[in-house]
């Protein structure tokens, strides 16, 4: 096993990192979903917990002191749901059962800044959470740690320590798939899912959505919101004719805060292709796959329906709108406005969001992205671990069906109970309880935290909810999961890049990245606020002409098709693009 080595050789790439803007917003995490899979249930049955039997797998540590840990988020979003470890009965009872206690620090920013400082003082954290495969920064550094010796793998690990029954909870294509040039993994990733942990042909809810109040929907006589000149009218009528909710003007189109996603949202519901016609990365902008997003985005702000707040809010701004009942059309990641949407509800059972399709132009269905593919957040284990014999042992609980079911669930008897068919029921009085204290379900430790979830396994659990139920209903009404249920039908599996941790071409590539981010930061906003279609159309122009000279788009390019194609080589497709695999009967 390699221990530490030197860390000053990373700490030149961790302080170039920091200049890199700020990485993905809005990929908040969810409980479980609301597709069943086939689940055996005699299987799940024999992993239930129980608080009589919860604490007898517990560690060799017997009666001694638990070791004392320190697991740094550098993802400032990050929030441990809880009232602290050790001060809850989940995390009580993994104390119990491991022998470990965990210290939280999570990054004040998203500048690396704190990070690169516990690295140059060779103060690395036993635990370590960075940004996904999406954010190249994280993954270089992860790949030099890993060189220096600065991490455990989680193969020798799993090796060493976990029992051969609980091996396949560490999915082998997910392992393969984080996998560096030595064959070895050294980061594990949350909401990602195995080929194995979704039936064929299905895929999850999509992460983001599109939704409008569904009680002034019908006041406006549910007009038809599907095309771009439909929806945008529909969000001016609300505006115009319903005008004021509780005495607050309405908003007609919220986005994420500081318009965050806006043109990610959009551009999946107007089916902007991820590849060409040929199976090669592309840049939008050159070819103008992007114009039609961006020109409805600015239509929806010259027509008042997107503020100038959109872009300046913060997310509790954002949250503040949505529970006031302000917001006529939501484009967002709803899970990361579930307390939002309950306390509109609760004050006016009528408030609620129901989804909408909007489709390009052309009529083109939507091609949405589900939550995970091959997952959110990385997590790795520091060479510096003082218990990574326990440490691995709670992560293979995690991400085992125990361990799995218990923390997402609680435990049998006191807040579930086993269906016929499978599934889970609830217990009412958990429901009811929850209902009462909304602190509840964080007292006890329940979801506390989800940097191992597999929400794709949870999924098969659900029972249907009794809409005759009021508890039921309002979670029908508010959940992320059964808002965006029905549009589940348009979400695929998004692109997988695989780029080669050896590749010397990175350190240019996120220069040139630097680059082109900079120019674009202020030019998309110009663009998107453009005070007429004429000069909309002018400065669109000008981006084509300008992003050529700015950055090397013809390396990005071949640098980023070189991933795609690896993507596709190890998964054995010719398309990522739905339509396009479809096509070739793939």
């Amino acid at each position: 096993m390699k221990k530490r080595g030197n860390a000053t050789k990373i700490l030149a790439l961790v302080m170039v990192l920091i200049l890199a803007l700020g990485s993905l917003a809005g990929c908040g995490s969810s409980s479980s979903g609301n597709q069943s899979t086939s689940a055996e249930k005699e299987g799940t049955q024999e992993s239930s917990v129980s608080k009589e039997n919860s604490a007898e797998a517990s560690t060799d540590s017997g009666t001694a002191e638990p070791v004392k840990l320190t697991w740094f988020v550098d993802v400032p979003s990050f929030s441990f749901n809880s009232e602290g470890w050790g001060l809850d009965d989940m995390t009580k009872e993994l104390t119990e059962k491991f022998g470990i206690e965990i210290e939280f620090v999570t990054a004040a920013d998203d500048s690396g800044s704190q990070l690169a400082t516990l690295i140059s003082a060779e103060d690395v954290p036993d635990i370590i959470t960075l940004e996904g495969l999406w954010d190249t920064t994280s993954t270089n550094l992860i790949k030099q740690m890993a060189e220096s010796g600065m991490l455990y793998s989680y193969n020798d690990l799993i090796d060493q320590y976990v029992p051969e029954e609980e091996k396949a909870g560490f999915r082998a294509d997910i392992l393969a798939w984080y996998a560096l040039a030595d064959g070895k993994t050294y980061a594990y990733p949350n909401y990602a899912y195995s080929t194995d942990d979704v039936p064929e042909g299905k895929g999850l809810i999509p992460n983001r959505c599109i939704m409008v109040r569904a009680d002034m929907l019908e006041q406006l006589g549910n007009p038809d919101m599907s095309t771009p000149a439909g929806f945008l009218d529909a969000c001016e009528r609300a505006m115009t004719e319903i005008g004021t909710y509780d005495s607050l003007d309405v908003i007609g189109m919220q986005l994420y805060e500081e318009g965050n996603e806006a043109v990610d949202i959009v551009s999946a519901y107007f089916a902007v292709p991820w590849e060409t016609e040929d199976g090669q990365a592309y840049n939008s902008w050159l070819n103008g796959a992007n114009k039609e997003t961006y020109a409805f985005l600015n239509e929806a702000y010259r027509r008042g329906l997107i503020l100038d707040a959109n872009y300046t809010d913060g997310r509790d701004q954002v949250k503040e709108k949505i529970a006031s009942g302000r917001v006529f059309a939501l484009l967002a990641a709803p899970q990361d406005f579930a307390d939002s949407f309950r306390t509109l509800y609760e004050n006016d059972p009528n408030a609620y969001y129901v989804p909408v399709t909007l489709r390009n132009a052309a009529g083109d269905d939507p091609v949405l992205t589900d939550i995970s593919g091959w997952g959110y957040l990385q997590t790795c284990i520091s060479a510096n671990c003082k218990a990574p014999e326990q440490l691995i042992r709670m992560i293979s609980y995690l991400v085992n069906d125990e361990g799995a079911i218990h923390m997402n669930y609680g435990w049998e008897g006191e807040q579930w109970e086993w269906n016929e068919d499978g599934t889970i029921h609830v217990l009412d009085e958990f429901k009811e309880a929850s209902q009462e204290d909304p602190n509840l379900r964080k007292k006890l430790g329940l979801v506390c935290f989800d940097l191992f979830a597999n929400n794709a396994f949870l999924i098969q659990f659900n029972e249907p909810l009794d809409l005759t139920n009021e508890i039921d209903l309002e979670t029908y009404h508010t959940n992320d999961n059964y808002l965006k249920e029905e549009m589940a039908i348009y979400s695929h599996r998004p692109a997988q890049y695989k780029y080669d941790p050896q590749d010397e071409r990175a350190t240019k590539y996120n220069e040139e990245s630097v680059k082109s981010r900079s120019y674009m930061t202020i030019a998309q906003a110009e663009l998107l606020t453009a005070p007429t279609a004429e000069a909309f159309e002018a400065k669109y122009t000008e981006i084509q002409e300008t992003l050529p000279t700015i950055y090397d788009i013809d390396f990005c390019l071949e640098y980023t098709n070189d991933a795609l194609q690896a993507g596709k080589a190890q998964l054995g497709v010719k398309y990522f693009w739905p339509p396009y695999a479809e096509a070739a009967g793939e």
